[in-house]
């Protein structure tokens, strides 16, 4: 079961007391709307396809550069 809670005064979602998402900008409406539709699909998976995770990829590239270096 997902559950929003606050991780260091941000949103977060957990699943069974792992953090596995933070959410952005304190926006409570996304973090709760996600967990809901998350709890609301069960145990069923995200399905992504290749180009998602090519995506997904390219976007984190960046990212992870710039938290490393902070």
């Amino acid at each position: 079961m997902y559950a929003t809670k606050v991780i260091n005064g941000v949103p977060a979602i957990q699943r069974d007391g792992q953090s596995v998402l933070r959410v952005c900008d304190q926006d409570w409406d996304f973090a709760n709307w996600l967990c809901a539709l998350l709890n609301e699909r069960g145990h069923k998976s995200l399905l992504l396809n290749e180009q998602d995770w090519e995506l997904l990829n390219a976007i984190d590239r960046p990212f992870r550069r710039t938290v490393q270096h902070a």
